[in-house]
């Protein structure tokens, strides 16, 4: 059975680990898609629909960024304009594409996979993939293996 998430007391962001550590602040989707133009919130809405048909998901914004979270976070949008859209996914391998920008190995299980796009046709099947990927990730289905 896997434990409920924790909330911190002061920013009310949950957690899948107690007093995991993190940057408390009143951040909002809302404050950072504001002033981004036409092209910018295209590919977010694009990604954001993509991350949805994956299953429930919680947002979780930071200063710079939104992060998409089961029980931990499997993917984020990380910079946005109407030029580019930044993002990444967390998977438990290391998945070769020439479209990723810079994997980071953070464990033997842990590797975030960097990414840009530059339009919303661009978020297309194979981003799709590594989302739903991603998610089982997010829901840490990985460590109820034997």
């Amino acid at each position: 059975m896997t434990r409920p998430l924790w909330t911190c007391p002061k920013c009310g962001r949950q957690f899948a680990n107690v007093n995991q550590e993190h940057s408390c602040g009143d951040y909002s989707v809302e404050a950072f898609l504001q002033g981004k133009g036409a092209n910018a919130l295209a590919m977010y809405r694009h990604f954001v629909a993509l991350v949805e048909v994956c299953g429930p998901v919680l947002f979780a914004p930071a200063k710079t960024r939104v992060g998409f979270q089961v029980r931990m976070i499997f993917a984020a949008v990380n910079k946005l304009t109407d030029k580019q859209l930044d993002a990444h996914v967390v998977l438990t391998r290391r998945l070769d594409s020439p479209r990723f920008r810079r994997i980071e190995a953070l464990t033997p299980t842990c590797y975030v996979h960097h990414f840009r796009v530059h339009t919303p046709d661009e978020l297309d099947d194979e981003v799709a993939a590594w989302l739903r990927e991603a998610y089982h990730v997010g829901k840490q289905e990985h460590l109820n293996k034997a």
